[in-house]
C-alpha cells in the first residue's frame, strides 16, 4: 500500500491530486486595492520562488485549507471526524513551523491533536486521540523534508496522522511547481494580498485536454519569494475546489526547540523502519512481491493510474465509480483482481484505458 500512497502525490500535489487548500486569511475579493509591486516574468518568479523553498527561508503561522471534490458519503472508518479522510470533508486548520532545522505540522481539532515533528535525525507523527506515536530514525543524508511524507512510511494505512502533511504548504507547493510547470502555460496573473502580505499570483493553464483541472493558482510573496497560497480550479469554474494558504505568517527566526518531539507518559509508541539507502537515489533492491502492481497512462495533468488489487472492500464499493470537479475513478474487474483507475480527467477518459488491462 506504501506504493499506492506514493502514486497519489502527484494527483494530489498537482491535480487534487491528495494533498492542498486554503485561502489565505481569504484575501480572495480583497477589498483593498491591489500591491503595487514591479513586474516580474513567470519563470524569474518561480524560479526565486523554488529557491526560497530549497533555502528553507524560515517561516510559521496559521493556515487554513478547503478542500471540496465531491466525495461521495465515506464510511465512518475514512470519513468520521478522525478518518484519514476527514480532511477532505472539511475546513480544516493547521499551524506550520519550517526552517533549516526542521518541520513542524499540527492540525487544530476540538478535543484531539495530531501532528508530525521532522528534524535531521528523527521524525514524529502523533495522535493524541488514539495516543500513539510514531517515530522513524532519519537516515544518513535524508533532509527532514524528505521524512514527511502524507503517512509515515512503512506503517498500516489508515493506522497514522496523515492528515498534518496536508498544512505543509511550502511542501506542497515546491512539488506542485515542479511537477505542473513543463504540463502547463504559466504567467504572472495579478497582485494580491495574502494574510496582510503583498503577493504575485502565478496562473498555471495545463495544455492537456484531457483534465479537468482548469488551473493553479500559487500566491507568492513579494519579498520572500516563499509561497503564501495554493488555489486549484476545475476547467470553467470561477471557485477553486482546493484552497489552501496563509491566515497569518512570520519569517522570523524559529527555536530549534520546536522541531523536537517527547512522546507523553503513557503513550504508545511505535518504530517504523526505513531502508538505510532511503534518499541516496533509487534502490536496486527488488519491490517486495505483495507490493500492488501500478501501470500509467498519458502524462502530466492527463495522466490516469491503475492499481492492481485482489479485492475491493464492501464498505468502500459504493463509492465507485466517482465524478469530481477534478477528476474521476472507478473500478475495472477482472475475475481474480480489480484495477482501481483514477486520474484528473473525465470519467470517459478512465473507460479508454479499461481494454489495456489484463
Amino acid at each position: 500500500m506504501a506504493r499506492i500512497a506514493r502514486t497519489r502525490t502527484f494527483a494530489l500535489a498537482v491535480v487534487a491530486a491528495l494533498a492542498l487548500a486554503l485561502v489565505a486569511g481569504l484575501s480572495v475579493g480583497h477589498a483593498e486595492t491591489p500591491p503595487n509591486l514591479p513586474p516580474v516574468a513567470a519563470d524569474q518568479l518561480i524560479a526565486s520562488s523554488l529557491r526560497a523553498l530549497a533555502d528553507r527561508t524560515p517561516v510559521s503561522g496559521t493556515l487554513t485549507t478547503h478542500v471540496d471534490l465531491g466525495l461521495p458519503q465515506l464510511p465512518d472508518t475514512l470519513g468520521g471526524q478522525m478518518g484519514p479522510a476527514s480532511v477532505f470533508l472539511s475546513d480544516q486548520t493547521f499551524k506550520e513551523w519550517r526552517s533549516p532545522e526542521g518541520v513542524r505540522v499540527a492540525q487544530i481539532l476540538p478535543l484531539a491533536e495530531r501532528a508530525i515533528v521532522a528534524n535531521r535525525t528523527d521524525v514524529w507523527a502523533w495522535d493524541s486521540e488514539k495516543s500513539t506515536a510514531w517515530h522513524i530514525a532519519v537516515p544518513k543524508g535524508m533532509p527532514p523534508q524528505g521524512a514527511m511524507p502524507g503517512a509515515m512510511p512503512g506503517a498500516t494505512p489508515g493506522t497514522t496522522p496523515q492528515a498534518p502533511s496536508l498544512g505543509d504548504l511550502e511542501g506542497m507547493v515546491q512539488k506542485a511547481l515542479a511537477a505542473a510547470t513543463p504540463f502547463g502555460q504559466v504567467s504572472v496573473d495579478r497582485t494580491d494580498w495574502v494574510a496582510g502580505r503583498a503577493a504575485y499570483v502565478v496562473a498555471m493553464v495545463p495544455t492537456s485536454k484531457d483534465t479537468l483541472v482548469g488551473r493553479i493558482e500559487v500566491a507568492i510573496d513579494a519579498e520572500t519569494r516563499l509561497p503564501l497560497r495554493l488555489q486549484i480550479f476545475p476547467r470553467g469554474s470561477l471557485d477553486p475546489a482546493i484552497e489552501a494558504g496563509f491566515t497569518s505568517v512570520d519569517f522570523g527566526p524559529i527555536d530549534p526547540a520546536m522541531f523536537t518531539f517527547t512522546p507523553p507518559p503513557g503513550a504508545t509508541v511505535e518504530q517504523v523502519e526505513v531502508p538505510a539507502n532511503a534518499g541516496q537515489g533509487p534502490s536496486e533492491t527488488p519491490a517486495p512481491s505483495d507490493m500492488p502492481e501500478v501501470r500509467t497512462f498519458g502524462e502530466g495533468f492527463g495522466l490516469i493510474f491503475a492499481v492492481r488489487v485482489t479485492e475491493i472492500p464492501k464498505d468502500l464499493r459504493p463509492l465507485f465509480p466517482y465524478a469530481g470537479p477534478l477528476g474521476s475513478a472507478d473500478l475495472v474487474e477482472r475475475g481474480d483482481h480489480v484495477w482501481i483507475v483514477a486520474g484528473a480527467v473525465a470519467p470517459d477518459a478512465l473507460v479508454g484505458v479499461e481494454p489495456k488491462l489484463p
